[in-house]
C-alpha cells in the first residue's frame, strides 16, 4: 500500500483504495467550507471598505463643492485690510488718550506730552501691542 499525504493528496488517483478516496474527499470538502468561510469574511471586509471609500470621495466631493477659492492677492489684500484696522485702532486710541492728556493732564510731566519723539514711541509700542493681540485673535503662529 502507497503512504499518501492527507495534507497533499496526488493528482493521479490511480492505484488509491476508494477508502482512501472516501477519506480524501471528506478532507477536501472540510477544506472547501473553510475556504467558502474565508471567501464570505474578505468580502464583507471589502464591502465595508469599499463603503467607506464611496462615503469619503463623497465627503471630499462636497467639500471641494463648498470650498471658497481665494487668489493670492485677495488673501493678501484681506490680510492687509485687517492689518490696517488693528494699526489704525492703536494710533486712534493713542491720538484720543493724547488728546484727553492735553485737555485734562496727563500723569507724568507737560513737557513729555508735548514731545513729539514721545508721543512717536507710545503710538510704536502701542501699534506693537496691537500687533500682538491681532496676531493672538487671528491665530497665526
Amino acid at each position: 500500500m502507497n503512504y499518501i499525504n492527507w495534507n497533499n493528496p496526488p493528482e493521479d488517483i490511480s492505484g488509491i483504495s476508494f477508502k482512501d478516496l472516501r477519506r480524501l474527499y471528506g478532507i477536501l470538502w472540510k477544506m472547501l467550507q473553510e475556504c467558502k468561510r474565508m471567501k464570505g469574511a474578505t468580502e464583507s471586509v471589502l464591502s465595508k471598505a469599499a463603503k467607506g471609500e464611496r462615503a469619503a470621495k463623497k465627503e471630499a466631493r462636497h467639500l471641494k463643492h463648498d470650498m471658497i477659492q481665494m487668489t493670492k492677492k485677495q488673501k493678501a489684500r484681506d490680510e492687509l485690510k485687517a492689518c490696517g484696522a488693528w494699526s489704525g485702532a492703536a494710533i486712534g486710541i493713542c491720538t484720543l488718550t493724547w488728546q484727553g492728556f492735553e485737555e485734562y493732564g496727563a500723569p507724568f510731566p507737560q513737557f513729555m506730552v508735548e514731545s513729539e519723539w514721545f508721543f512717536g514711541s507710545v503710538c510704536w509700542i502701542v501699534t506693537l501691542i496691537f500687533g500682538w493681540v491681532a496676531k493672538a485673535f487671528h491665530g497665526v503662529d
